[in-house]
This record gives structure tokens, sequence and C-alpha cells, in this order.
């Protein structure tokens, strides 16, 4: 019997797949993620600051050039050279300086007389004073130093043989070959020179106020020729330093009176007492102290490292990423004029007919100095949203025929204050700076108070931009 074959019952499957709502879920949140992404990497960032007061630590540290009254004196004979008086001696009429043998007989035995002498333990002591104080300063960006500390070391050495070898002149008796040389004057002791010893207050030049060229000579040496510079004396007890400012430090100290200054002298931490001034070497603003004192510490040294004991000013610290500059219309002081309703101008305008009058215009002044005001060139009128003084606009002097036409400019310094959530600028008048931070005065027109909200980033706003 044939089997029969089954009918299939054939259902038709819908192949198109549901939805995966996970996925379409975590597809949307990366995208998202990748857009806040994009515009976290493109968009500018716009960071407040708090304005806080306090102070400022600002380096009150300098290197200045110091400017002695100074003799140099040259040899009159030829020969030989023993120095008996040590560097930083102070000497009058009657120290031998050194001695001058022509034969070089005489100062054989005056040599080989004193290098028989031993030294006492004080003096081995001293001399590892003064090398352990030259090592404590060494740097490696100075080595011209190494010369100087050497030629330092012989003259403390010389120093301490100095009785052995006075003996020893007794010795040798009288020698038409054989010369003494005594102090041509009362001063402090030197053997260098750098040629700067004739120079003034008034000679001074803007490159002498740099010291990374600076050389000296060192005078001691065996065998000298005839007018040939063996030593100098600094001859009082008055002397100058004049110390580089900057412009801003210069017009701080002019605007404070400044006439004394305590400075700190770095070599030894000693201080003392200046007359102060600001005077100009060239183009470069300079604080000119006056001693009276102390020139005996610093007579080996021509450019002398100090710092200015002053009070540190206080007022409104700020960031310097904050300052920006802007530039304001300068409208002279002889046009301004005070109704009830504020301060402005008179504008000069023509109606239908072609007739000019005068319209008061309020504007916000900025800022003022002895001659003009300053106002936003971009200040408009809230109702028309048109600006209210434009390029090439006359003003009319009140009760006067006096014009004056807009367009001069000046630029001032300040940040955006965003208390309102949107960017408005606030003058500010520096008092001190450094690198990271400036101190700005407190309580001007149309300033900055504490508490005050600005924009970190200045340059990165622009004015009236809404910030939140």
């Amino acid at each position: 019997m044939p089997h029969r074959r089954r009918k299939r019952k054939i259902v038709s499957v819908n192949s198109r797949r549901p939805i995966n709502i996970d996925r379409v879920f975590f597809g949307a949140v990366a995208v998202y993620i990748c857009v806040i992404c994009y515009m976290a990497m493109t968009s500018v960032h716009v960071a407040g600051y708090e304005v806080q007061a306090g102070t400022l630590a600002v380096n009150h540290s300098y290197t200045g050039i110091a400017l002695r009254q100074e003799t140099v004196y040259q040899a009159d004979t030829s020969g030989y050279v023993s120095f008996y008086a040590g560097a930083g001696d102070r000497v009058s009429g009657s120290s031998l300086i050194y001695t001058i043998d022509e034969k070089g007989e005489t100062n054989e035995l005056i040599q080989a007389n004193a290098e028989s002498v031993d030294l006492t333990d004080d003096d081995f002591s001293q001399i590892r004073g003064d090398i352990r104080s030259y090592t404590d300063d060494y740097s490696d960006l100075d080595f011209q130093s190494v010369y100087e500390f050497q030629a330092s070391m012989e003259s403390s050495v010389m120093e301490l043989l100095n009785q052995s070898m006075l003996d020893s002149l007794a010795e040798a008796g009288e020698d038409s070959m054989f010369t003494r040389v005594y102090s041509g004057g009362t001063g402090i002791l030197e053997y260098y020179t750098d040629g700067y010893e004739s120079v003034t207050v008034e000679s001074l030049t803007e490159e002498m106020l740099d010291a990374s060229s600076y050389e000296k000579t060192n005078l001691k040496k065996e065998i000298v020729q005839a007018g040939e510079d063996m030593y100098k004396l600094s001859t009082s007890e008055k002397w100058t330093l004049v110390v580089p400012l900057t412009e801003s430090e210069a017009a701080g100290f002019q605007a404070e009176e400044t006439d004394y200054m305590e400075v700190r002298f770095r070599r030894d931490d000693t201080t003392a007492w200046a007359n102060f001034s600001v005077i100009y070497v060239g183009g470069t603003p300079c604080a000119r102290l006056d001693f009276n004192n102390s020139m005996v510490r610093f007579a080996d040294l021509r450019y002398i490292d100090v710092e200015f004991l002053v009070d540190d000013e206080t007022g409104l610290k700020i960031p310097n990423t904050a300052i920006v500059e802007k530039q304001f219309y300068l409208i002279p002081k002889a046009f301004l004029v005070e109704q009830e309703d504020g301060r402005g101008f008179l504008k000069e305008v023509y109606d239908e007919n072609g007739t000019a009058t005068a319209d008061f215009v309020s504007m916000t002044l900025y800022y003022e100095d002895d001659d003009y005001y300053y106002v936003d060139p971009m200040e408009s009128d809230y109702t028309t949203g048109e600006t209210k003084l434009p390029m090439g606009t006359y003003l009319v002097q009140q009760d006067s025929q006096e014009r004056f036409q807009v367009g001069n400019t000046g630029v001032l310094k300040g940040v955006y204050n965003i208390n309102k959530g949107y960017t408005q600028f606030r003058q500010i008048n520096i008092l001190y700076e450094n690198e990271e931070y400036a101190l700005v005065e407190q309580g001007t027109s149309y300033g900055l108070t504490v508490y005050d909200h600005i924009v970190l980033n200045g340059e990165a706003v622009d004015e009236d931009q809404i910030i939140y």
C-alpha cells in the first residue's frame, strides 16, 4: 500500500529583526559624548577668578655698579717687585706698598727669607675660612671669579708674611738699584683696575650697567715696567651705587617720593641707609644710592648685589592672564557736561533743515588724566542699539563755540568683570607685578573691589559677552 505523503504547512516568517533598544541607547550616548568632547576641545574655556586683597611678593634684589673716588698709581722704574701691603688695607703716606729691585739680587734675598717663615695655626685658620667662604659662593657661570680668588689668596698670604719681609728689608740695607715705594695717599688699597676708576654718575652709560661683560686686570706681577699700573686707592668713604630699575619700579618710587632707602648687601648681610633718587642713564631708569659709609667692605667689587628693604604694597591681587588692553576715545576735559541724569558731552546734530543743535549724551567715564577723559568707543544707547559717539562726531563745548572731533584714542589696561553674567571692562592701576600676578590699586574710579569676579583668561573674551 503506497505511503501517503503529508502536506507540510508553510508559514511565512518576517525576516526583519526587531530593533535592539540597548544598542540604540548606547549608540546615542556615544555620539553625545563625541560631540561634547569635540566641543570641549575646540571651544574657548572661560574661567572665573575672585579678586582678593593681599600683598605681592616682589623681588627687590638688584645688582648695581659702584662708583668711587679712585686714584691709580704707576711704577716709576722697572724691575722685580715685592708687595708688602694687602688688598683691602687702609694705608697712609707712611705705608710701604711695594719695592722694586732693578737687579733682582735684593729681591731674591727677601723672597728667600720670607719663604722660610712658618705660618701659625691662626694663620692657617684664616686661610681656611677664606677658602670656605669662596666655595660656598662658587658658581660655574662665573669662572672668572677663580682668578680673582687666586689673587685674593696670594694677597692674604703675602700679608701674613709681611713682618718677615720687613725684617729682610733691614738686612738689605741701602741700594740705589733697590726702591721702596710708599703709599701715594690715604685710602683703601686694591691691586686691580677695570677702566671704571674715573667714571662718574654723569659719564655713566647704559652699557656699563651690564655686568655680564665686565673684566678687571690683576696688577700683581713679579716683573714690571716703568709706567705700568701698580695699585689704586679708594680715597673717600662717600660712594654711589647705581641700580637699573624697570619703568614701573621707577614710577612707583617716584610716586612714593622716596628720598632714603635701607639696603641689605647680599655679600655679608649687613645693612646701610643711603640717599635715594631716580635718575636715567640713557633710556634706562635707575636708582641712585649715595652712601657715606661701608665703602671699605666693597672696594674690591665693581658690581654689588643689594636688596631694597621696602614694605610690600597692599592692594588687589589678580593674575596677569586676566589683564587686557583696550582702546578708548580721548575727550578733552573742558567738554564735560554734568546734568542731573549723569555726566556726558554735547553732541552736534542736524535737523531736517540742516540746522545744527547740541544733544546731551551721557557717557561712562572709565578714567581721567590731567587733560582727557577716557570713554568707550563702542558704548551704545540701549533704547536704539546705536553707538553713542561714532568716530568723526563733533562735540560742542558748553557756553562756547569750541568744537572737538571724536577720533583720538588711547589705551588702558584692565580686566573683564563678570558679576552680572556678562563681561564688563574695568580699568586697573598696577602698583607692582611679578611673573604671575599683579597688585592693583583699590578704590579707583570704575575699577575693581574685593570679591569681584573677573575673567581669568582675558584675551579669550570680548566686551559684553554673555558668560552664564
